[in-house]
């Protein structure tokens, strides 16, 4: 016989709660995405200029990066071009024009261009017999703070060196006065004041500051042997 299916009152309302249940979280969640894209709509509206503008500054940056590496690939190109030039017209015995082109590269050259150039137109200078012409442009780049502290030290060795036969005494250890005890350049100094003693007949004086080299483990071999050889000539070293 046929029997009418009567459904469990009970199973029936727990259906409809969780039907209901169903409904009201995704009501929820609709509200909920409707909340965060009105707020992210706000954010936008906020702060949209700011961030484009962030992008702008960021392309702008970029494209000036790129325009200033070329120019300054530009730059080194030419710098290195008239170095060449300027070699080529002191080896054709043009060193005068060689060194007047290298003092005005070094107007405009990048950094190391132009601390190269410098130094290389005082040793034109050197060859063309313009000893004090030379030793003006080593005491330019010793007097200039935008030259790093050893460049500058080797400045002031070489115009000493070079002054050597020409200026005073005083004025050349004025000169050495200035390159510090930790200076790569230090030691050559020492053997230089030694032979400034020697000129100016202090020859103690020189064999202290030999005998102080020629033991002096942190020199280099060349230079100690210099020392020892000059203190040989002149009776040994200070006991």
């Amino acid at each position: 016989m046929y029997r009418r299916f009567q459904a469990d009152p009970h199973v029936v309302w727990a259906g409809l709660l969780l039907l209901e249940e169903w409904r009201v979280a995704n009501f929820i969640e609709e509200v909920d995405e409707e909340v965060r894209r009105d707020r992210m709509e706000t954010l936008w509206k906020r702060f949209s200029p700011f961030i484009i503008g962030a992008v702008v500054i960021l392309l702008l940056a970029v494209a000036g990066y790129q325009v200033w590496k070329h120019f300054q690939d530009e730059k080194t190109a030419a710098a290195g071009a008239a170095f060449s030039a300027a070699l080529t017209q002191a080896q054709s015995g043009k060193q005068t024009e060689a060194a007047q082109a290298l003092a005005e590269m070094a107007k405009t050259a990048p950094k190391g261009f132009a601390q190269l150039a410098r130094f290389q137109q005082a040793a034109i200078l050197i060859e063309a017999k313009d000893i004090p012409a030379a030793i003006a442009v080593y005491d330019a780049i010793a007097a200039d703070s935008g030259v790093e502290t050893r460049f500058r030290d080797l400045a002031r060795y070489l115009a000493a060196f070079h002054g050597l036969d020409s200026l005073e005494a005083d004025l050349l250890r004025q000169k050495l006065a200035g390159i510090s005890a930790d200076s790569p350049w230090s030691a050559n100094a020492r053997e230089l004041q030694a032979l400034i003693d020697l000129k100016t007949g202090n020859t103690e004086a020189a064999r202290k500051q030999l005998t102080a080299l020629s033991d002096d483990p942190l020199v280099a071999a060349g230079l100690r042997g210099r020392a020892a050889e000059l203190l040989a000539a002149l009776g040994g070293p200070v006991q």
